[in-house]
């Protein structure tokens, strides 16, 4: 009956023991998920602000470049068309 009381009270301590390590481990995990999932908002926020940048700067580029010229060149020959007089030829 002894024996069986120590043997219970050591399966106890081992079991006990577990259960502390598994608690740190848990905190271990959280933190290590928690700094994770910050970084990976922080490189995907980058990523973005980068992209903006990018976009932006191709905004600008279509809105003062070559297509600017275009549409201006496209406005004033509307402009002119409209003060055009046709003459019919036989």
């Amino acid at each position: 009956m002894e024996k069986e009381s120590i043997q219970k009270e050591e399966l106890l301590e081992k079991l006990t023991e577990i259960y502390d390590q598994l608690e740190e481990l848990e905190k271990t995990l959280d933190t290590n998920l928690a700094e994770n999932r910050k970084k990976a908002i922080n490189d995907q926020f980058t990523r973005l602000m980068s992209l903006e940048s990018r976009i932006t700067r191709l905004e600008n580029a279509c809105n003062s470049g070559p297509l600017k010229l275009i549409e201006k060149k496209r406005k004033g020959e509307a402009v002119q068309g409209q003060h055009m007089k046709l003459e019919l030829g036989y």
